[in-house]
């Protein structure tokens, strides 16, 4: 309660108004520079007409309402104020004119209305600085557009900055701050191998109006208290365990183990066992599943003299025992094989063809004996015998057939 300045409307201001937006129990004062007022030092006058900055001031009350207002202009600024005695809910609205152009005077103003007026306003009030303990809160002064007996917000640039009234301040939420919980910093674990313990300091405080605090009672402080306790983990000990590389899997061909060693380095043997890595693990390798399987060598391919042996070679997993491709080609075993059945009698070649170029023309073939062995025999280049050409005529008659061909 008291008396609280609303605005200082400036010299020069014309058309004043002034009025309650309800009836209360409040009341509106007005003094100037010289200390001409109405309303004030507690002095409520009766309604009427005054004289205060060279103009005459009408002031009205009706009830618990009231309204001042004036034509203008001042020639000192005048202080608009408001007598308040436990209202909740107060407001008035207020307004005044400046001419943009200090020169222009009385009779120009009258011959020639502007069709806008822009004149600085107390919009709103802003929040409180502070949510307890005695804080401020300012208005927002904001430019005005008046037409057509409307107002609406405009950019400040159209009022005169001159003119710009200063905010109005006010106290707010002076009443005291509640007690609140303060809580410090973790400190360090109790232990520096295994679990332990760490705390932290965990007080009931009270916040003065200069921003200090101060310790009160636990009692005092709404809610659960802070745990000041936690549990914690050293972990030194869970650095100091060191494994080895992995070994080969047991097995290069299916499921196995893989192995390797794990030491604790740490000085005083405080390793944590259940921090302890594995020293063994299944693993899966499937490199070399596949092998090369070999059958019998087969008979002499001749009954005398030079001839060849074969088998038979394959890819084989070693475990299904399906054919594959995955053997390695450069470990494959031999297919063929010479062999040697001793001399051969003389005379069974007596009336035989010794060219193989004049047999690919005139022997009489009747179709190879050893189609098996046959295209080694080509590819070996040994059908310049004749004892093979015998018995793969048919294949040997067809290549020296080609060469003799080619050389035509």
């Amino acid at each position: 309660m008291g008396y609280i300045e609303a605005v200082v409307i400036p010299a020069g201001a014309r058309r004043i108004k002034v009025v309650e937006d309800k009836p209360s129990h409040s009341f509106l004062a007005l003094k100037d520079s010289s200390e001409r007022s109405i309303n004030n030092d507690w002095k409520i006058e009766l309604p009427g007409e005054f004289e205060l900055a060279g103009t005459t001031v009408r002031y009205v009350r009706r009830g618990l309402w009231e309204k001042m207002s004036a034509r203008g202009p001042t020639k000192s600024p005048l202080h608009l104020m408001v007598l308040l005695f436990h209202d909740q809910s107060y407001g008035i609205h207020y307004e005044y004119t400046v001419s943009l152009n200090t020169s222009q005077d009385r009779s120009s103003e009258e011959q020639k209305e502007p069709e806008y007026l822009y004149i600085w306003t107390h919009s709103s009030w802003q929040d409180c600085t502070v949510q307890c303990g005695g804080g401020e809160r300012r208005t927002v002064v904001s430019c005005m557009r008046i037409a057509n007996k409307t107002m609406e917000v405009v950019n400040s640039s159209y009022c005169h900055p001159e003119n710009r009234p200063h905010p109005q301040v006010r106290l707010c939420n002076s009443h005291p701050c509640q007690y609140r919980w303060v809580t410090g910093e973790w400190g360090s674990c109790s232990v520096t191998c295994g679990k332990g313990l760490q705390q932290r300091e965990v007080v009931c405080v009270y916040h003065l109006q200069n921003g200090s605090l101060i310790h009160t009672r636990d009692l005092y402080c709404q809610g659960g208290k802070p745990p000041p306790l936690q549990g914690c983990e050293g972990r030194l000990c869970l650095t100091v365990w060191e494994a080895s590389e992995w070994s080969k899997c047991s097995s290069d061909c299916g499921q196995g183990v893989r192995t390797r060693t794990v030491t604790c380095t740490n000085p005083q043997g405080l390793c944590d066992p259940l921090s302890q890595p594995t020293q063994e693990e299944p693993c899966e390798d499937h490199s070399k599943c596949y092998e090369w399987k070999t059958g019998d060598w087969s008979k002499c391919s001749s009954s005398c003299g030079k001839g060849l042996q074969s088998r038979v070679v394959q890819c084989m997993h070693k475990v299904t025992g399906r054919h594959g491709n995955d053997c390695p080609v450069t470990l494959r075993p031999p297919t063929y094989r010479p062999c040697h059945q001793g001399a051969c009698n003389e005379k069974i070649n007596v009336n035989t063809i010794t060219s193989p170029r004049l047999a690919a023309l005139t022997y009489k073939c009747m179709g190879d004996q050893w189609t098996v062995y046959c295209r080694v025999i080509r590819e070996k280049n040994l059908c310049q015998d004749m004892r093979w050409y015998q018995r793969c005529c048919e294949t040997c008659r067809d290549f020296y057939a080609k060469k003799i061909l080619h050389k035509s």
